[in-house]
């Protein structure tokens, strides 16, 4: 077994390299495209993909995003430090007038936006310094999600050509998948969403905390975030509760769970939503259960991660001191997973009639599904939880 992992970590790496001259006569006709479909001059063209060449260090990081490979408990020990705690509540105090009048136009916590601006750059401390033209580029010439990627290119180009975007670089820089800024917008949603909310008559995502702050409120609310409910709670869970029916891919009423004997942690009663919520265990049945909200899920149409969605929960939790849970995560639990390893387990529980949903390396909600039947057909708790013995297990069938 161990042979196979190892295996499968190198083939992580193999991907297709162009020769300078391929890569070169593809951008030519790209530009040709650009400027015939989609009307952008060629004096655009020629500045924005002067000296671009193909980055085989961004498709490195496309096959190896920390919320795919990583194990929950190393995610979280990663993404929530008390320095970044501590840095939450001082910026909360320190910036009291502008999450003053986000709550009073957006109707939004604070204690979230500032869980978004820790996790995306560190409050402002790491917001990427790769040329976002030449990553763009190198991911339509990719084919992994060619067809996405070519419209954020497009996309950066009309925010080049609207002129009203300020950036504190000569040209416009942000991380390897094409976000930037203090939040990491894409530059979709740079053009929807992005406000000049201090109207100075520019919009500054990277610096002007105004316009990067209230444009993350504007975003989330606008995409169905709701002001006045949490993200989540720590629950109860009956002795005889149905581990099957838990997991994001089972939403319910909240009335189905409280019939059910679903209580908060202490035995009162869960607070109203008119949503549809869910069972979430983060680290299976040994581990902290909770129930998840709306918001819990309009922050996948932020980033498209349970692990992302969970920490933005309990880090915005431990902002307003209200993580007792947090000390049950195992924060040592190591990682084992890979890019690779993970399209292995997808196609071997199709294989086993299990129903993973498409091999692309990616689990998600379906995968997770697919786990719990397969669980349920070894006699396991079927709580979904993929653990190196389960990998192991399923790989060998």
């Amino acid at each position: 077994m161990k042979k196979l992992i190892t295996i499968t970590l190198l083939a992580i790496s193999t991907f297709a390299t162009p020769t300078t001259t391929e890569f070169n006569n593809w951008l030519e006709s790209l530009k040709t495209e650009l400027n015939e479909k989609n009307g952008f001059s060629y004096a655009l063209l020629d500045e924005a993909f002067d000296g671009v060449t193909f980055n085989t260090d961004v498709i490195k990081y496309d096959r190896r995003q920390p919320e795919h490979v990583m194990s929950m408990g190393r995610y979280l020990n990663i993404v929530i430090s008390s320095e970044r705690v501590e840095k939450g509540q001082k910026y909360q105090r320190q910036l009291d007038d502008i999450f003053t009048q986000i709550r009073q136009d957006y109707n939004f916590q604070s204690r979230f936006l500032l869980s978004f601006w820790a996790l995306e750059t560190n409050f402002s401390s790491i917001t990427g310094k790769l040329d976002i033209i030449r990553s763009l580029t190198t991911l339509t010439y990719d084919g992994r999600r060619s067809a996405f990627f070519k419209k954020e290119l497009i996309n950066a180009l009309t925010m080049l050509d609207k002129g009203i975007y300020s950036y504190p670089t000569e040209r416009m820089q942000g991380s390897w998948a094409g976000a930037m800024g203090s939040t990491q917008f894409m530059p979709s949603t740079m053009l929807a969403y992005a406000i000049d909310y201090d109207q100075d008559g520019y919009i500054n995502m990277w610096e002007n905390r105004h316009d990067f702050l209230g444009s993350s409120a504007n975003f989330l609310s606008q995409v169905g975030w709701r002001g006045d409910e949490s993200w989540g709670h720590e629950i109860e869970l009956p002795q005889d509760f149905d581990y099957f029916h838990s997991g994001l891919k089972y939403k319910e009423d909240l009335q189905y769970w409280i019939d059910r004997d679903i209580t908060l942690k202490g035995g009162t009663q869960l607070p109203h939503t008119d949503g549809k919520t869910a069972i979430y265990l983060p680290q299976g049945a040994k581990g902290p259960a909770f129930i998840v909200y709306p918001n819990f899920f309009t922050i996948f149409k932020w980033n498209n991660s349970e692990k992302y969605a969970l920490g933005i929960g309990v880090l915005s939790d431990l902002i307003n001191n209200r993580a007792d849970y947090f000390s049950k995560f195992n924060l040592n639990e190591k990682s084992f997973m890979s890019f690779e390893m993970a399209k292995q387990i997808q196609a071997k529980l199709n294989e086993l009639g299990h129903d993973a949903g498409p091999v692309d390396g990616i689990p998600g909600k379906q995968t997770t599904a697919a786990i719990q039947r397969y669980q349920v057909s070894i006699g396991q708790i079927p709580d979904g939880y993929l653990t190196k013995e389960l990998a192991e297990e399923i790989l060998s069938k």
